[in-house]
C-alpha cells in the first residue's frame, strides 16, 4: 500500500486575498487632527503659538565698578576716630534717630533750609553722613592723582613740580602759590577728605609727635598740641574754600581743632605711646575758609572772586543733584556762570547719586511744584559739552571730559569701626577739565 500523501489536502481552498487588490474593502477611519484637545465651539479662537520671554542674563557691563581702597587702612580709623572724638554725640544712637528721621524727611522733600537749620542737627547730620563720605572723596581724588598726574592742578596738589615751567618747587613757592579748591555744597565731608590727602600724599604733614617733655603740671590733661621750636612746614599747602547754603562754621571748627590736637590716652598708656602720641595735621597745615551763600544768588563778580586767576580744582559732591531738583534752569545758569569763571586748565569734579531710571519723570518738591527732571549725565552734556558759536562760527565745547562713569561703588571696608553704621556709597563721578 502506497504512502498516505495529505500535501494537496492540506492546502486551503480559498487563497489568501491581498487587502490591496480586493474589491471589498473596509471604510476609511478619518484621522484627528494632530492638535491639542481644547475648547472647539463656535466661539473657539485659535490663540498663536506661545512666545517664549527672553531670559534677562545680568551683563558684566551694568555692574558697578568698584571704587579702589587708595588710602591705608590705618589713616581711614584714624579719620573715623577724629569724628567720634570731636562729636561725643555720636555714641548715643538711640538718642539721635529721632533727629536723624527728621532730618531724612526733609532732604528727601529738598526742605534744606529745615534740615540744616538747626545746630544740633548739622552735628547729628555730620556723625551720620558725613564719615563713609570723606572717605569716599579721599578715594576719588587719591585715584584722580594716580590716573592724570600730567593735570596743572594736580601737580600742584601733589606738590611735585611747577605747573607753568615744569621746575621742582621748593616749599617757600608752595606755600605762596597753594593749589586753590572750591567746594561748592562743601562741609565736613570735604574738609575730612582734603585733610587725608595731605596727609596721605605728605606724611610729614602729620602732627610731630608731643613726647613727655612738654607734660606740665598745668597741661597735663589738655589734649591741645604745644607749639614746636624748629619744626618744618610740610611740602604740600591747599586752600580750601567751602560755600554752602547752610552754616557750616561751628561744625567746621570743631573738626579743624581735631585734627590739629592729639588723640587723649588713657593715663595707663605705655611711655612709648604717650612719647609717639601725635595729631592727624600739623597746626598751620589746614585753614579752611567758609562762605555761607545760595550758589543761585551769587553773581558772576562773586564766583570770579572765589575761584581766582590761577587754575583751581572746583568740586561739586552730592551737591549738582540738590541743585538739579530744586530748579533745572537755575543749575544750568550757575554752571555757565561757572564755565566763564574758572581759568583754563581748571578742573570741575562732580560726584553725585547714580540717576534714576527714568529721570524725565516729574518730581515735586516740598512746596508742592512738579517740575520735569533731567539726568546729571544729560544735564553736564547738555550745558558744558554743548559747542559754542562765535560771529556764526561753531567752535569747540568749553570743557574737556576726562571721566564719566555713572555707575561705581565705594566699599567699606569690614575692619573699621565706628560707633554708628555706615553704608557703602553707590554714586557716578564726572571729571571735566577747562579748555
Amino acid at each position: 500500500m502506497s504512502q498516505f500523501v495529505r500535501q494537496k489536502k492540506s492546502q486551503r481552498k480559498h487563497p489568501i486575498v491581498s487587502s490591496t487588490t480586493s474589491l471589498l474593502k473596509g471604510p476609511a477611519v478619518p484621522v484627528a487632527a494632530k492638535e491639542r484637545p481644547g475648547w472647539k465651539g463656535p466661539g473657539f479662537i485659535k490663540k498663536g503659538p506661545k512666545q517664549q520671554r527672553p531670559q534677562t542674563v545680568a551683563s558684566s557691563s551694568t555692574a558697578p565698578n568698584i571704587q579702589e581702597q587708595s588710602l591705608p587702612l590705618e589713616l581711614q580709623q584714624l579719620l573715623l576716630n577724629i569724628f567720634r572724638t570731636t562729636f561725643p554725640v555720636c555714641q548715643e544712637y538711640e538718642m539721635l534717630k529721632p533727629t536723624l528721621r527728621e532730618i531724612n524727611n526733609a532732604l528727601s522733600v529738598g526742605d534744606h533750609e529745615k534740615a540744616y537749620g538747626q545746630p544740633d542737627w548739622l552735628e547729628a547730620y555730620t556723625v551720620r553722613w558725613s564719615p563713609n563720605r570723606a572717605l569716599c572723596y579721599a578715594s576719588i581724588l587719591v585715584g584722580l592723582c594716580e590716573e592724570f598726574p600730567e593735570e596743572p592742578c594736580i601737580r600742584k596738589l601733589l606738590g611735585s613740580v611747577d605747573c607753568d615751567k615744569g621746575e621742582e618747587l621748593d616749599s617757600t613757592k608752595i606755600t605762596a602759590n597753594p593749589l586753590k579748591m572750591i567746594c561748592f555744597g562743601g562741609n565736613a565731608a570735604e574738609v575730612m577728605a582734603v585733610a587725608a590727602i595731605i596727609r596721605h600724599v605728605s606724611p610729614d604733614a602729620a602732627g610731630k609727635p608731643v613726647g613727655e617733655a612738654f607734660e606740665s603740671d598745668s597741661t597735663a590733661g589738655s589734649t591741645a598740641v604745644p607749639p614746636l621750636s624748629g619744626s618744618t612746614a610740610p611740602t604740600q599747602s591747599l586752600d580750601v574754600h567751602l560755600v554752602d547754603i547752610a552754616n557750616w562754621v561751628s561744625v567746621i571748627s570743631s573738626l579743624q581743632t581735631g585734627l590739629v590736637t592729639a588723640p587723649t590716652l588713657s593715663k595707663y598708656a605705655s611711655a612709648t605711646a604717650k612719647a609717639n602720641n601725635a595729631s592727624f595735621l600739623g597746626p598751620d597745615v589746614l585753614k579752611p575758609s567758609f562762605q555761607q551763600i545760595n550758589i543761585f544768588d551769587a553773581s558772576q563778580e562773586e564766583l570770579t572772586s572765589m575761584i581766582g586767576a590761577e587754575p583751581a580744582l572746583v568740586t561739586l559732591c552730592f551737591t549738582l543733584n540738590d541743585l538739579r531738583i530744586s530748579s533745572v534752569t537755575k543749575t544750568a545758569t550757575f554752571l555757565l556762570k561757572l564755565t566763564i569763571a574758572m581759568p583754563k586748565k581748571s578742573l570741575l569734579l562732580i560726584v553725585d547719586p547714580q540717576d534714576l531710571p527714568s529721570e524725565t519723570a516729574a518730581q515735586s518738591t516740598h512746596t508742592g511744584e512738579a517740575k520735569p527732571m533731567y539726568s546729571i549725565n544729560s544735564l553736564l552734556d547738555m550745558v558744558l559739552m554743548e559747542k559754542r558759536t562765535t560771529n556764526g562760527i561753531a567752535d569747540k565745547p568749553a570743557w574737556t571730559k576726562l571721566v564719566e562713569d555713572r555707575s561705581r561703588l565705594f566699599k567699606l571696608d569690614e575692619k573699621l569701626r565706628y560707633p554708628l553704621s555706615l553704608e557703602n556709597i553707590k554714586f557716578q563721578v564726572h571729571l571735566f577739565r577747562r579748555q
